[in-house]
């Protein structure tokens, strides 16, 4: 995958999100970018690896110190970052982050630190604005 072109996809995605999904939400925009990738990596013998997203979820967890099953990366986003709007502000600057850190570790190197981080154990913030999936 071309990097320079997803993250110009992703620039016009955050800023605009309604032009591709039709709504103003992180949600939306996960859901657009899991189709992308799922999309990339159809034709990418290495699968989602190969697409850029491998490795994303375990980065953003470590980054934000969050690791549970009922925590998706856009609700992690949007408990730290407070409101869509914040969070699309700042995801493509996130991605620009991971795919660097990606290219200096590796997904190997990005597990080594997420297992490094949480040990298997789970870690969610006590409180939070945000609604647990349906």
């Amino acid at each position: 995958m071309d990097n320079a072109r997803f993250l110009d996809l992703l620039d016009r995605l955050c800023r605009r999100p309604a032009m591709f999904t039709n709504a103003h939400t992180v949600e939306s925009v996960s859901v657009f970018l899991t189709g992308y990738f799922i999309g990339v990596a159809d034709g990418a013998p290495e699968g989602l690896e190969a697409a850029g997203y491998g490795g994303w979820m375990r980065w953003v967890e470590v980054r934000y110190g969050v690791f549970h099953p009922a925590w998706s990366w856009a609700r992690i986003l949007l408990h730290h970052h407070d409101d869509d709007r914040a969070v699309l502000d700042v995801l493509p600057s996130l991605f620009r982050e991971f795919l660097a850190d990606r290219d200096a570790y590796g997904d190997a190197g990005i597990e080594a630190r997420h297992q490094e981080r949480f040990r298997g154990r789970a870690s969610a913030p006590g409180r939070t604005h945000t609604v647990d999936p349906g």
